[in-house]
């Protein structure tokens, strides 16, 4: 069964995706980058859906596996993860396209083997795998997504 994924890392000010496609119980990277977006609201919003809606037409994923929100320090950080979120769950609705959401751990201990790995390593084992240089971590995260995904799909 052949798919497209779209991996996404969701940021406030810069979004990581990826594009995966899977041929049988093969997968390969064939696009990915980060989406660069002003710091101000709500034009940031505007950026990343019309740079996800322009990703989702070229490539017509079949779904989209996402990074899950996660806690850290500051409050203020989740509320503005989960206003990215919504735009994003809101394009996958427009396009009826299913998402699928995996902790930071499950997607940095299926790129390294370990769930709780830096930023860092995560960078470096997807530029070890897949043979690119990321722009960012955020395109490296999303990149880390998408693989975590192709991987579940196997099963």
């Amino acid at each position: 069964m052949d798919k497209i994924i779209l991996g996404i890392d969701p940021g406030n000010y810069r979004t990581g995706f990826s594009i995966f496609q899977i041929k049988g119980k093969k997968h390969q990277l064939i696009s990915s980058g980060t989406i660069k977006t002003p710091r101000k609201k709500p034009e940031n919003f505007k950026v990343i859906f019309e740079s996800l809606e322009n990703t989702i037409k070229d490539f017509l994923p079949d779904e989209i596996a996402l990074e899950s929100s996660f806690y850290g320090n500051n409050p203020q950080t989740i509320i503005k993860l989960g206003e990215i979120r919504g735009v994003i769950l809101l394009l996958a609705a427009i396009y009826n396209i299913p998402v699928f959401e995996y902790t930071p751990q499950q997607v940095k201990n299926a790129i390294t083997g370990y769930g709780w790995a830096k930023k860092e390593d995560v960078y470096m084992m997807v530029k070890k795998i897949f043979k690119v240089k990321p722009e960012t971590n955020d395109e490296a995260d999303a990149i880390a997504v998408g693989f975590c995904h192709c991987l579940s799909t196997k099963f």
